[in-house]
């Protein structure tokens, strides 16, 4: 038989086929490629969302570890200042000795230079407040930046005009012996338009002994300076307002739900230096710039949501609290926010002063940006 006989009735065979026999064999074909691939895309896709997922969970748990280390070293410099002052009460009442109580009691502060953005640690005192009263108020000897003041003030001469607390004096006075307390913040406050006044401002402790009570003003600046401290995503705080603009911050609440330490200086509690009576809080949201904030007495709409989680929730728990929320300018910030524990004092019984809260911009918090580059 020819070849071309052969090849014909090949042709014939083939053409004589049900063509709807045909079709049903080739059309799964392409059915099945499309099948294959959309399996595979949709199981890298799982997986992409997976570790993206795992990804921002990690970002949310090194937000947190940031917090609680600021929140431990503010529990660091309030327990060592109520050690400090009971062991001021045990030593002679001398301007000599309490000049070496001063010389002795120094740590180390983080500056940056300006001039060539390097960092610098310079040693400063820790107490620019030593001071010793009677049982009825009137001071006895006083060091103010480890000099004597000559002019002594009596109880009815403390005022805030003097970065004097007559309310602390008061509760002082009323402490038991070997009692402990933990005043409010003494500053004077500063308006937005102004230059903060931070010269002489402190964060007093007293201890009530038997002839007396004694008073360490923990340098003011040693709370600002923690603002400064490297968090999430570590980008340096060379100007806190200029972090704070871009999300990364830090700030410190007390137990009286005042800012104790803020990259807005004006958001924070401190006396008029005209009137010597401390600054009333913020009611509105008009009111920033001119008046501090607490989160309790808060009545404005724009912060309102996120002092409300604030108050009900991350202050109720002695845990950390990562969550979601927007500023006053309106920009969206995770926040992760740690108790500071402390177990002295008016504190014994709640075991927490206050609360550190750190914010990130939501920017941060994104997926990796190649699906198929390994993270480590």
């Amino acid at each position: 038989m020819s070849v071309d006989l052969q090849i014909g009735k090949s042709n014939q065979r083939f053409s004589n086929l049900n063509p709807w026999a045909l079709i049903l064999f080739v059309f799964p074909i392409p059915i099945l490629i499309v099948g294959l691939f959309f399996y595979y895309w949709s199981t890298a896709r799982a997986d992409y969302k997976r570790v993206t997922s795992q990804f921002i969970q990690r970002q949310n748990q090194v937000l947190a570890h940031d917090a609680m280390e600021v929140a431990r070293e503010v529990s660091h410099l309030l327990e060592e200042a109520a050690h400090d002052v009971q062991t001021l009460s045990l030593i002679p009442t001398t301007p000599a000795n309490f000049t070496k109580f001063y010389i002795s009691r120094v740590g180390q502060l983080t500056q940056l230079d300006p001039r060539d953005d390097s960092v610098n640690i310079i040693p400063l005192p820790l107490y620019n407040e030593i001071i010793f009263l009677n049982l009825h108020g009137d001071e006895q000897l006083r060091l103010k930046n480890g000099q004597q003041e000559s002019q002594l003030r009596r109880f009815n001469q403390c005022s805030g005009i003097n970065l004097c607390d007559a309310e602390l004096i008061k509760k002082a006075i009323s402490l038991s012996e070997g009692e402990i307390y933990f005043g409010r913040l003494i500053r004077w406050y500063s308006k937005e338009k102004e230059n903060e006044k931070n010269e002489g401002s402190y964060l007093p402790v007293v201890y009530r002994a038997a002839d007396g009570f004694f008073l360490l003003g923990l340098d003011y600046r040693y709370l600002k300076e923690l603002l400064t401290q490297p968090t999430f995503p570590y980008e340096r705080k060379q100007n806190l307002l200029q972090s704070y603009q871009n999300g990364n911050y830090i700030y410190i609440v007390d137990s009286e739900m005042d800012f104790i330490a803020h990259p807005k200086f004006w958001n924070v509690s401190g006396f008029s230096p005209l009137t010597g009576f401390r600054v009333e809080s913020m009611q509105i949201d008009a009111d920033e710039g001119e008046h501090p904030i607490n989160i309790r007495s808060y009545r404005g709409e724009r912060l309102k949501t996120y002092f409300d989680r604030l108050l009900n929730r991350s202050f109720l728990q002695r845990s950390v609290d990562v969550f979601q929320a927007s500023n006053l300018g309106g920009s969206n910030r995770v926040l992760s926010v740690a108790p500071i524990l402390m177990q002295k004092g008016q504190f014994r019984t709640t075991g927490i002063f206050g609360y550190v809260i750190l914010g990130c911009s939501v920017d941060y918090f994104e997926a990796p940006k190649e699906q198929y580059v390994p993270y480590y």
